[in-house]
């Protein structure tokens, strides 16, 4: 079978690191896979090599042109008085672009019998654009706003197409908003994201963290939905009334970075709080870590979850829509909280105290490799 996956750049970020993981998927499975990408940002992540790479330019090639560069404008001053409106004239202006390309690459490898779009704001670029053999991944929980023609973007975006969401959880939220909004989707399935335990304990091993103490560690963007505001102050909890010893290692970058420094400083922390900024490779430091802790309001399926599994780093979250609830079951059901700081900073405690019993291994089976390409295949044959 021929594939390819489409996400909007392969910059550094939990949902590129999974739009990338997928194709490794496939490709490792034996189907020749492509993976095209639109933004071209600082490129740090690759594929397999076996996986062949196409930079679509869609924005710039529709910028060449002077009625494109007027059309865009106009666009954005429509964005102005219809708020959250770009994408939509947007995607009118590069759905024939990005066609006409797709049709170009299929005359070079042959026709695709999969075309998996990853992720709402890839597809809004191109919301245009349907096909029996296309399916969009909808990797979180719909991201709706409260303005006037809310629905009708939504049903412009998701009515009559096939639609795979990668949590259980995700799909009841799916099911109530698209019916809330009048979204008639063609069709709606889970099928998890796919996780390589072997490949991840490989990465974690390349490097050993460049620190001496004991550390718990988060692993993401710094940007709100991420909740570290929350983070920092539960951690400040701990470290001062439950005499908590470890340092608090913060991966990523974002926007929020400067003003989570900020509140570090006024809290007192800053010298227990290392932020190590963007890491192409952040698995040792899951490795070895003592503990994951993790705040995020809301969530598809986090990869950085399973990640974590995969290294046998235990858990504690926050209980945030999406995903979250499902790989956090079981065993690790203890180890939710509410969004409540002193009962969030106990935890810590009370986990990094007490030996728990994880069975890491029966966490993954679910995402593996194999079983995700096979739910692919039966539903493309079915839809």
């Amino acid at each position: 079978m021929r594939v390819v996956v489409i996400v909007k750049s392969l910059q550094i970020g939990g949902m590129e690191r999974a739009a990338i993981n997928l194709a490794n998927t496939f490709v490792n499975e034996g189907h020749e896979t492509h993976l095209i990408y639109f933004k071209e940002k600082k490129q740090v992540l690759s594929p397999n090599e076996l996986v062949k790479v196409h930079l679509f330019k869609l924005e710039y090639i529709l910028k060449l042109t002077l009625i494109g560069a007027i059309l865009n404008i106009f666009a954005k001053i429509m964005n102005g008085l219809v708020r959250h409106s770009y994408f939509y004239f947007q995607g009118s202006l590069l759905t024939p672009i990005f066609k006409y390309k797709l049709k170009k690459l299929e005359q070079e490898y042959g026709d695709f019998d999969l075309v998996i779009v990853r992720g709402q704001g890839t597809f809004e670029m191109i919301w245009a654009y349907n096909s029996d053999k296309l399916i969009l991944q909808q990797v979180n929980v719909l991201r709706t706003s409260n303005f006037l023609l809310n629905n009708f973007f939504l049903r412009t975006i998701f009515s009559n197409k096939q639609i795979v969401c990668n949590a259980p959880t995700v799909f009841k939220e799916l099911v109530k908003d698209f019916a809330d909004n009048g979204v008639k989707e063609k069709s709606l399935k889970v099928i998890p994201s796919p996780i390589h335990p072997s490949s991840v304990i490989l990465k974690s091993k390349q490097y050993n963290p460049d620190i001496n103490e004991k550390y718990i560690v988060n692993v993401g963007r710094l940007v709100p939905v991420k909740n570290l505001s929350f983070l920092l102050d539960a951690y400040t909890y701990a470290r001062h009334n439950l005499s908590l010893k470890h340092v608090l290692v913060i991966v990523g970058s974002g926007n929020l970075r400067n003003t989570l420094e900020k509140q570090a400083k006024t809290l007192n922390i800053s010298d227990f709080v290392h932020f190590t900024g963007t890491l192409a490779n952040p698995y040792p430091w899951l490795r070895c870590a003592d503990l994951f802790v993790f705040t995020s309001k809301n969530e598809g399926l986090p990869n950085v979850l399973l990640e974590s599994l995969a290294c046998k780093t235990n858990i504690v979250s926050t209980r945030g829509r999406g995903g979250t609830l499902d790989i956090m079951s079981a065993d690790l059901l203890n180890n939710l909280t509410s969004f409540d700081i002193q009962e969030f900073a106990e935890k810590i405690i009370e986990v990094l105290e007490t030996q728990q019993n994880i069975n890491f291994e029966k966490h993954l089976e679910q995402y593996s490799p194999t079983f995700v390409v096979q739910e692919y295949l039966t539903y493309i044959k079915k839809v």
